[in-house]
């Protein structure tokens, strides 16, 4: 995954997601958000840019879950109101982007 395109497809997305008619997008922009700032997380070698950002991925994990719960829209195997989930937002995420990379059939 190249980081910094995902990360700038992310601002993207999330500005068409709060344009009038892109609430479809909110989904996306939320998995694909906590998927990114989970890789930067578990690279040792981020840059130095990414520290502030690395803290924020288990809170936009937690963002995504919560979106899931209350709209039932989660796609992978594990729901989202499995109680594995309660200690693991991040794997919540990782789950969830799996589901969407092989929903849009991406290599």
């Amino acid at each position: 995954m190249d980081i910094l395109g995902e990360l700038h497809a992310v601002q993207r997305l999330h500005l068409l997601a709060t344009e009038p008619g892109g609430e479809h997008l909110h989904r996306e922009y939320l998995v694909r958000r906590a998927a990114v700032l989970d890789r930067l997380a578990d690279d040792p070698q981020a840059p130095v840019w990414a520290i502030e950002h690395i803290a924020d991925a288990d809170s936009y994990a937690r963002d995504l879950l919560a979106h899931d719960l209350i709209h039932s829209t989660g796609c992978g195997p594990v729901p989202a109101d499995a109680d594995c989930w309660t200690d693991s937002p991040r794997g919540y995420a990782r789950q969830e982007h799996r589901a969407w990379v092989l929903a849009h059939d991406i290599p």
